[in-house]
């Protein structure tokens, strides 16, 4: 069995995440997608904007109806700083007979050597390396040619949960940037509406 992960801070989700799974789930086979959603983000400054159960709520409507894209909530229950490879870790022990592939924009493979334990990393799993705008194609190049790295061919989407959130606070629609249903979730619930702490 073969199982992608693609972690984020998914604040919100947006196309551009399933994006990356759709193209990871077409270069390596992969029999399920789990999107892991972060406690806490190591490399950024910020704490998340929106909670961890909207950000969970989130993640489960934009995967609604797509039978082997599966929220995992791992981190989010561990809390504190997230760190890849303690995830890898816990998957491992709970999949002892999948084969794990991490799924990285290419903005973040470039961040990888900064990553705590990123070496133990790049021999727990696979890495499947999506484009992202503006990364540099001698880095996706040069990817492609590293054992246990593969390139996810696809055209990149140029989206970001930070444009998302900044839209929003411009009273300007989500169509093209998120699922309809997170959009409505997001209104629902009053999320992004103005600069200010986590969400509750």
């Amino acid at each position: 069995m073969r199982i992608g992960i693609l972690g984020g801070t998914f604040d919100p989700p947006h196309l551009g995440h399933l994006r990356a799974a759709r193209a990871a789930e077409r270069t390596a086979g992969l029999d399920a997608v789990l999107f892991v959603p972060c406690a806490r983000q190591p490399l950024k400054k910020d704490p998340p904007q929106a909670s961890p159960y909207h950000r969970a709520a989130m993640v489960a409507l934009a995967l609604w109806g797509r039978s082997r894209w599966l929220l995992e909530d791992c981190e989010l229950r561990r809390g504190g700083t997230s760190y890849t490879v303690d995830t890898l870790k816990e998957l491992a022990t709970r999949y002892r007979r999948a084969e794990l592939h991490l799924i990285l924009g290419a903005d973040a493979f470039e961040s990888l050597p900064r990553w705590k334990d990123h070496e133990e990393i790049v021999r727990r799993c696979h890495l499947l390396v999506v484009p992202r705008p503006g990364a540099s194609p001698y880095l996706l190049l040069g990817a492609d040619l590293l054992p246990n790295v593969r390139l996810c061919r696809t055209m990149p989407l140029d989206v970001s949960s930070t444009e998302a959130r900044k839209r929003f606070r411009e009273g300007l629609g989500l169509s093209g940037w998120v699922p309809a249903e997170v959009e409505a979730y997001i209104r629902r619930h009053g999320l992004y509406q103005a600069a200010r702490g986590p969400a509750r």
